[in-house]
């Protein structure tokens, strides 16, 4: 018999010996028998009081056992709280958090579970709840059995967040509207229907920013300033600009295509930020060859656009003003140092050879800056380097670094992009930078230089250094082998004048021709090894196509592999009927190189710029380090897919 089971036969034992006295009581005497009976009742009610209360006690303590959490959490905490192990289950909470929850008492349940988007990673961070945002505030703690445990916090925020966000779609937008071609495109219609031209680009222009509830002001003939709230900005970025299309179809009598470009600035703190963020956006459009638009984001540019071709905008003027300020440069200057980009081509040391003979002509020193010469430019460089005509014409990076003073000029060639360079360190040494190139403007560009001449437009750096030559006037006078590698670097970069060529290109090579340069010479100057041609052949054989009209090849590594042989397939890959695109990679020297060609209809440049890659709308290419072909082959159908998508 248990304990509680010998009390129950006591308590009833009692009562049984109270009910046998109060009988015998009121035989004997009634009164007595009378208070007996009372007393029995008074007993009787307290032993059942007494048992009510011990049972009370036993469900009390069960209760504890079973259902109490496993951590006491004070309800004196005025917003939902809770701890949870490990392994996100709750162990202890207050009131609040039952409430959150929906529970009247404490019961299993898993954070990850009832939250799914909840990062453990994370001490503060928003999740949403039963329609509302809640900010969770985590802090770790050691339990006395020395397990982790989580303890989370939860703020309503929901009020907060919706203002913050009304806020930051009612945050004023500034932007800035450029017609890239203006000049040009009024000089090839009649004066008849210029008005007519203008005032369509007007209203279509004014009816984007009316559409967007914002305002439209023209500042000049071809310049436009609008504002325009955030909110509506990302309507613009959802149809991806679509009046850049509506502009360039515009037909009225023969005229040129009109294109835009538009820069706007976002994400800054004031209305003058904003405006430097919009002119930086509008800039980098225009050196990227105009017909998009940019959105500059802090550091952050976003694109859309860009798929015509470059626009030239007043070139021979433009050309002039840069030779007289490049002559008063190297006037100025002790010495001159020239330096292209890593793994230089023949048009990077054509121009080179170009700036060596305008110091030259200026009675100034230059070296041309080479760590290694690639195979591709090796026989022209044998040639300068074989005589003591240019004895000292070429230096490493480390001995330029040594003899860079504050009054060195140091000219970069083909490229403009800082981590490029053929020497990054001579490069931050140096206080007077000119740069010069042809490729679209890419956001990572030298801003350091006191002298930019940036063209899109040309077909090669060749080109524009030609220009100078000629602008600079007769005392600049061309060695027909200096004019043998200028030339060389306009064929290759034109792929012998098939691609990129305007009437200045051939006015260049025309003039190159009167200064003695040969096309026999130049064509032995590019000629190949057979294991080159082998490789080439290769690639061409193994191309596999990944969308219309684009093809994909590997260079492969046992043959005459160079980022060039890859470069050269990518451009024979153009001759195949069917062909718009072509991707050729490589692996050259632990370094994957893509080389992208197009015929014009497949922007090639805005695809490999997905991939950290860049270039111009035809030609383009990308490096890898740190990674295999195959790994690289699958970001170019990402980026493929990708471009094909967004054009859709």
């Amino acid at each position: 018999m248990d304990n509680d089971d010998f009390k129950k036969s006591n308590d009833f034992l009692i009562i049984l010996l109270f009910a046998v006295l109060g009988a015998i009581g009121v035989i004997v005497s009634g009164i007595f028998g009378i208070i007996i009976i009372a007393a029995e009742a008074v007993i009787a009610t307290a032993i059942k009081r007494n048992q009510l209360i011990q049972q009370k006690k036993k469900i009390e303590e069960l209760t504890v056992e079973d259902d109490e959490p496993e951590v006491v959490v004070k309800n004196d905490i005025p917003v939902p709280y809770a701890v949870i192990d490990g392994e996100f289950n709750l162990i202890g909470c207050n009131e609040e958090f039952y409430q959150l929850m929906g529970l009247k008492c404490f019961k299993d349940l898993n954070i990850k579970e009832k939250i799914p988007e909840y990062n453990e990673h994370l001490n503060n961070q928003i999740v949403s709840l039963n329609d509302r945002q809640y900010r969770i505030y985590s802090s770790h703690a050691e339990l006395t059995d020395g397990s982790i445990a989580n303890s989370l916090c939860f703020m309503d925020v929901t009020e907060l967040t919706t203002l913050r966000k009304s806020l930051e779609n009612d945050k004023t937008v500034v932007g800035l509207i450029y017609i890239d071609n203006y000049d040009e495109v009024i000089e090839s219609v009649d004066d008849s229907v210029i008005p007519m031209l203008t005032a369509i680009v007007d209203r279509k222009l004014t009816a984007m920013v009316h559409d967007a509830k914002g305002i439209l002001k023209k500042t000049e003939k071809d310049r436009y300033f609008f504002c325009i709230a955030a909110e509506e900005l990302t309507k613009l970025q959802k149809n991806k600009f679509e009046i850049l299309n509506e502009i360039r179809e515009i037909t009225i009598g023969e005229h040129i295509p009109v294109t835009l470009s538009i820069g706007i600035g976002i994400g800054e703190a004031s209305l003058e930020a904003a405006m430097k963020s919009a002119k930086a956006a509008i800039d980098l459009a225009l050196g990227r060859g105009g017909d998009q638009a940019l959105i500059k984001n802090g550091e952050k540019y976003i694109f859309y656009g860009g798929k015509s071709g470059e626009v030239s905008h007043n070139a021979r003027i433009r050309a002039r003003v840069k030779a007289d300020a490049l002559s008063e440069l190297i006037t100025e200057s002790e010495k001159v140092f020239v330096m292209g980009h890593k793994i230089p081509d023949s048009d990077c040391f054509g121009s080179a050879i170009g700036i060596y003979r305008i110091s030259k002509a200026l009675n100034k020193d230059c070296h041309i800056i080479i760590d290694e010469v690639p195979t591709i430019i090796s026989k022209t460089v044998s040639k300068f380097t074989a005589g003591t005509d240019y004895e000292g014409l070429i230096i490493d990076s480390q001995t330029a670094w040594q003899d860079l003073t504050e009054n060195t000029l140091l000219v970069i060639l083909d490229t403009h992009i800082n981590s490029r360079v053929e020497s990054v360190d001579v490069l931050n040494k140096a206080t007077k930078v000119v740069v010069f190139d042809h490729h679209r403007k890419s956001t990572d560009f030298i801003d350091k230089a006191v002298m930019v001449y940036h063209e899109p437009y040309a077909s090669s750096t060749s080109e524009l250094i030609t220009e100078m030559i000629q602008y600079i006037g007769e005392k600049v006078k061309i060695k027909p082998l200096e004019a043998d590698a200028l030339l060389a670097g306009i064929t290759v970069d034109t792929q012998n004048f098939s691609m990129k060529t305007g009437t200045i290109t051939f006015e260049a090579a025309a003039y190159l021709k009167r200064c003695g340069a040969d096309g026999i010479r130049v064509r032995k100057l590019l000629q190949e090894d057979m294991s080159v041609f082998r490789a080439r052949a290769a690639a061409a054989a193994n191309a596999e196509m990944i969308a219309d009209g684009m093809y994909l090849s590997i260079c492969p590594s046992d043959y005459g592999n160079s980022a060039v042989t890859a470069a050269q397939a990518a451009d024979e890959l153009l001759d195949v009927e069917g062909v718009k695109a072509s991707f050729v990679l490589c692996d050259d020297r632990n370094t994957i190189f893509v080389s992208a060609r197009s015929l014009g209809e497949v922007n090639v440049q805005v695809i490999l710029e997905k991939i950290g890659g860049g270039g111009h709308q035809t030609i383009s290419g990308a490096q890898f380090k740190n990674t295999n072909i195959e790994a690289v082959k699958e970001l170019v159908k990402e980026a493929v897919q990708q471009y094909i998508e967004e054009a859709n």
